[in-house]
């Protein structure tokens, strides 16, 4: 039996979606895949060399066939925020579909992006003041080869959350969307954990403990990730064999090599006068997000 999901957990990247997607995917009621974000509705938006793109949609509904008992069945691409086309792909897919968003001060969710990005290669700037006032200007010299799109590098339109936001409220009632900020939610895990179970019409399952997801992390060395990034031809051609003869999407070989590759620590430091500037930058785009989220008073 085929089986839609249900839950779209759509980002922003940095602001908690990784967490949530582990707090929820332990309640009984609730199912997410193994593969975390198959980003299959944001055609627009590159996908990470060496994970898993999921281009057909019988083998994107093959992820949750395990959950197909379940009352939610949810995923998490945290690209699908900023994607021009996720909204309107997820709504033709199922238009009964709940939302989740996830933001976060724009001051504190930049340099973490840009954290992530050096780490995933794609930005070479390690200096997030240099790379902040490139954005949307970068040309051939400032970029990384293994950057998969200067898109990702203009912060100023990753931080543009109120029209990001908007597309979902375009395409889908108010009722089936909740914002959230990652201030908000930190503070106060326990109430956030609530609302959202009441929000997807599923029992309290008791859970207490909001331990930290996906923390700040580094590369240990640059060969290994080159070993992701360009893998040799046998080896290449020895996993595609594998995966046709036992039908797997994945032998998980990306994640053991990422895993091996990290170590944790290393934030992206920004100073008090950037912060104060891009605060300020997106004080009015912030002004109109917020009637959009949810606070824990509310409840």
């Amino acid at each position: 039996m085929t089986r839609k999901p249900n839950l779209f957990i759509v980002g922003a990247p940095k602001c908690g979606t990784t967490a949530w997607v582990s707090y929820l995917a332990s309640h009984p009621d609730i199912y997410f895949p193994r593969i975390k974000e198959p980003h299959f509705f944001s055609p627009d938006m590159p996908k990470r060399p060496g994970f898993n793109n999921f281009t057909s949609e019988e083998r994107y509904l093959a992820l949750f066939a395990p959950g197909r008992d379940k009352k939610i069945v949810g995923e998490g691409s945290v690209r699908y925020l900023q994607s021009q086309e996720a909204a309107r792909n997820i709504r033709r897919f199922n238009p009964d579909a709940k939302i989740l968003i996830f933001v976060r001060d724009q001051q504190d969710y930049l340099p973490s992006l840009h954290n992530q990005l050096v780490f995933n290669k794609d930005e070479c700037i390690t200096d997030f003041e240099t790379a902040w006032r490139l954005s949307g200007k970068r040309s051939e010299e400032n970029l990384s080869r293994n950057c998969r799109d200067p898109k990702f590098l203009d912060y100023v339109e990753a931080g543009a959350f109120s029209q990001q936001v908007e597309r979902y409220f375009d395409e889908f009632p108010e009722e089936q969307i909740r914002v959230f900020h990652f201030r908000d939610w930190s503070r106060n895990p326990r109430a956030t954990y609530l609302e959202i179970l009441r929000f997807l019409d599923v029992p309290d399952d008791g859970r207490t403990e909001f331990p930290r997801v996906n923390a700040a992390r580094q590369r240990r060395t640059k060969w290994l990730w080159r070993l992701q990034k360009e893998p040799p031809r046998p080896a290449r051609a020895a996993v595609s064999l594998i995966k046709r003869v036992t039908g797997l999407h994945s032998l998980h070989l990306a994640d053991f090599l990422s895993w091996a590759d990290t170590r944790k620590g290393g934030q992206t430091r920004a100073s008090d006068a950037i912060k104060q500037e891009i605060a300020a930058r997106f004080e009015a785009d912030n002004a109109r997000l917020a009637p959009r989220i949810w606070r824990p008073s509310a409840s």
